[in-house]
């Protein structure tokens, strides 16, 4: 290959105090916050509207973060919530499920509201410095390559580029192996009878005699699918037939996931399929592969919904994401780098918190597995009263409460109690034992976070394996 040296004179065309590079759900809480405080705030943005994974790569529920409160910013979910429902793209009831163009069209609509600047369809391609300090990044897009002005950079890329560019130090993946966890390529499957698909989880589930990440209720129509590599699933055994018979290949058993999607009654979302080879992110042709590929795999599992569900006869691939999932590629080099144990003395633990660790204990073959791997940590969690198996009805019981109630479970009384388990049609002891739990399930956690042997950003010491 040759190589070529292009010289050009480059203009800026605009200015800002605060400019924000990416516009996921980071870049568009940064850019109103910002914003909000005065500030003049752009957001350079590569696609053609906000949101990143959550909206683009099609990433529907989102997960909790476990960050404490933030007094600067936390006000954004809630408001961002109540746009989303009264827009009817969202869940009420949890604020997690959201239909992904309806968060798009709220986060442009806030930050419009908040006199944020955007500019789509636009690349980053360098960095303009003084010193160690960014002045300006190199943009491109059809209107040519120009500089983007700013008092501030705020490196929302997702993957660290402007830092890279900037000349951060960065390491990728695993500290041991170098290799980054899997890529996605969600998508929505649309035509589909979530009735008669729910019926069919219920029947399988009576079937195979599995509870386990398998749920449907028939009155408010919630679902949740799962299947993994290894460990017994409600629809495990359906993915195993179809591999046997050469509908599916094992790398379709790998990892998959499906949720429901609010204001879309006939929408199924899913989360798969991985890919565990191509997983560089900052890699242009793992990219290519995974969408290349992903497609293929994703048209093998309709047509394997159409041939072993029920509720799929007259479905039909209703969106692919325009990005892959990306769940990790550059981390750059901080004065301070977040451990395990930041996360474990975080003082609080609620009924929401309590449900996403049930959820990630699943793909991990269940809590009794998870700890049995954990060196001299068995031993110490025996008299928790933790059933593997319990999820579904633990959900109802969560689903009954409300939102106050699952973020201050202090405040749930004998009453309560009495109103939590009518709602979610089980006795009153196992809401009981659910508080119970969740109350051993804090203490573990703040027991836990005194065997971390590392202080800071060192390494060492006890390590949770996930």
């Amino acid at each position: 290959m040759n190589n070529y040296t292009l010289t050009k004179k480059l203009e800026a065309r605009y200015s800002a105090d605060v400019v924000v590079c990416g516009g996921g759900t980071a870049g568009a809480f940064a850019a109103i916050a910002a914003a909000e405080r005065g500030c003049k705030v752009m957001i350079v943005e590569q696609f053609g509207g906000l949101g990143g994974t959550a909206t683009y790569g099609l990433v529907t529920p989102v997960m909790h973060t476990h960050i404490p409160s933030d007094p600067q910013c936390s006000y954004i979910v809630p408001k961002l919530n109540a746009l989303m429902v009264r827009l009817g793209v969202a869940d009420p009831a949890t604020g997690r499920y959201f239909d992904p163009m309806g968060l798009k069209i709220a986060l442009e609509r806030m930050c419009m509201d908040a006199g944020v600047e955007m500019l789509f369809h636009t690349f980053i391609t360098d960095v303009i410095k003084e010193g160690d300090t960014v002045k300006g990044i190199v943009v491109s897009n059809k209107s040519g390559t120009y500089v983007v002005e700013g008092k501030v950079f705020i490196d929302c890329t997702g993957d660290g580029d402007v830092s890279v560019l900037a000349g951060a130090e960065y390491t990728k993946g695993n500290p041991e192996t170098g290799k980054c966890q899997p890529i996605s390529l969600r998508y929505l499957v649309d035509g589909v009878n979530v009735p008669e698909m729910g019926e069919f989880l219920l029947s399988e589930t009576a079937r195979t005699g599995v509870d386990s990440a398998c749920s449907y209720n028939r009155d408010t129509q919630d679902f949740y699918m799962a299947v993994c590599r290894e460990g017994a699933w409600t629809l495990g055994d359906l993915f195993d037939k179809a591999i046997a018979a050469g509908d599916l290949v094992p790398e379709d058993r790998w990892y998959w996931q499906a949720f429901r999607v609010p204001g879309r009654p006939s929408t199924v979302a899913f989360n798969n399929p991985e890919f565990f080879e191509e997983v560089d992110g900052t890699d242009v042709e793992h990219l290519t592969h995974t969408q290349l590929v992903g497609k293929q795999r994703i048209m093998r599992q309709l047509m394997f919904y159409k041939k072993y569900f029920k509720g799929f006869e007259n479905a039909y691939i209703g969106e692919i994401a325009g990005m892959v999932g990306i769940r990790e590629s550059r981390n750059i080099v901080t004065e301070y780098v977040m451990t395990a144990e930041d996360l474990m003395k975080k003082n609080k633990f609620d009924f929401e918190d309590y449900l996403e660790s049930m959820h990630q204990m699943k793909k991990m073959g269940g809590l009794s597995n998870l700890l049995s791997m954990i060196p001299g940590i068995g031993n110490k969690m025996q008299g928790l009263d933790i059933d593997d198996g319990m999820m579904d009805k633990t959900a109802a019981i969560i689903y009954s409460m409300t939102k106050e109630e699952r973020a201050n479970p202090k405040i749930i009384n004998a009453s309560r109690k009495r109103r939590i388990a009518a709602g979610a049609g089980v006795p009153i002891a196992e809401v009981n034992r659910l508080c119970k739990q969740v109350q051993n399930q804090k203490q573990m956690m703040k027991q836990m976070s005194g065997m971390f042997g590392g202080k800071g950003g060192k390494r060492g010491g006890f390590k949770l394996p996930f």
